[in-house]
C-alpha cells in the first residue's frame, strides 16, 4: 500500500503554485537547480518545511518571504523541492 502525496506549496512560478510532495523528503544531499523562471517563495513558509540547504548560514530575514528568486539563479534545495521545480519546467539541473 502506498501513501498518498502530501503536498505543500512552497511558492509560485508565473502565478502557478509549486507543490512539493513531502511524503519522503529524500536524501539529505542538496540538489542544485538553475531557475528558468522567477520563483516567488511562499509567504509565510509552510509550517515545518525544512530550511533550504542553499540558504544555510544566511540570515533568514534576508532570504525568505517575501522573496523572489530571479530566473537564472542557481540554488541548492532538498530533492523534493528541486523535483517539483524541474517537473514544473521552472528549473534545469545545475
Amino acid at each position: 500500500m502506498s501513501e498518498s502525496p502530501r503536498l505543500v506549496q512552497t511558492g509560485t512560478v508565473d502565478g502557478n503554485p509549486i507543490e512539493v510532495d513531502v511524503t519522503v523528503l529524500g536524501p539529505a544531499v542538496p540538489v542544485g537547480v538553475t531557475l528558468t523562471a522567477d520563483y516567488v517563495l511562499a509567504n509565510p513558509r509552510p509550517p515545518g518545511f525544512p530550511f533550504r540547504p542553499g540558504m544555510t548560514g544566511v540570515d533568514s530575514a534576508d532570504l525568505d518571504y517575501p522573496r523572489t528568486l530571479p530566473s537564472g539563479t542557481t540554488i541548492e534545495l532538498l530533492s523534493c523541492e528541486a523535483t517539483a521545480l524541474l517537473n514544473a519546467g521552472a528549473a534545469t539541473p545545475a
